[in-house]
């Protein structure tokens, strides 16, 4: 890509605090990438319900990127990762059944959410921290912006943290998602615990700059 291509690709996206107008763009992009997912199994309108709770907690954040009026990718975090979930819970009533029968049909959603519920936490006393990661999804069908696309969110977050006085936080890493695991590694992240169906990750500060590393793939 030369200089003045990248430049004039880069000066067209659009980076916007994530609000409650975004959700359904953001779910839709989310299911479409990530339909695998616990939450995905539960469905575009479960998946959408999620992020309308998700943008009402004041201890969430997220960023959208836009090129013209298509989403290119989000990211998403939280400074308070047990209140924000909290806050979410919503989302998930009277379906109480349906993620029982999904848990039972794939055992693996089953560990990953006892693993959540009982092993993250662990994790964050160890690093004193609340603030966690939460989810980094980019468009694959404009896969050539995705370079310019995730520079712009990494930073976006890093930046948010870093006004917010935080210096280190968390992420898990589905190892079903072997993409999110090589973004984690390439960001310099430390593994903070290996676990049956997480990585779970920590940041510090000292870490290196995303677009630095990046650009370096």
């Amino acid at each position: 890509m030369s200089e003045r291509r990248g430049r004039h690709l880069l000066d067209g996206l659009e980076l916007l605090p994530m609000r409650s107008e975004h959700a359904s763009d953001v779910a839709r992009l989310h299911y479409k990438e990530l339909s695998w997912s616990f939450n995905g199994q539960l469905g575009p309108e479960h998946v959408q319900g999620l992020y309308e709770a998700l943008v009402c907690s004041k201890f969430f954040f997220g960023y959208v990127i836009y090129r013209n009026g298509e989403l290119l990718g989000f990211v998403t975090a939280t400074t308070d990762s047990g209140q924000m979930r909290s806050s979410i819970r919503r989302a998930y009533r009277g379906k109480l059944l349906r993620v029982a029968a999904l848990m039972l049909r794939h055992p693996s959603f089953l560990m990953g959410v006892l693993e959540s519920l009982f092993v993250v936490p662990i994790a964050f006393k160890r690093y004193a921290t609340k603030a966690e990661w939460l989810t980094f999804v980019t468009n694959t069908e404009v896969s050539y912006l995705t370079p310019l696309v995730a520079i712009k969110l990494i930073d976006a977050v890093r930046d948010h943290f870093h006004a917010c006085g935080t210096s280190i936080y968390l992420a898990q890493g589905v190892k079903q998602n072997p993409k999110a695991m090589r973004l984690y590694e390439k960001l310099g992240w430390e593994v903070a615990a290996r676990l049956v169906i997480h990585n779970i990750y920590v940041y510090r500060s000292s870490a290196h700059d995303a677009a630095m590393v990046l650009d370096k793939r």
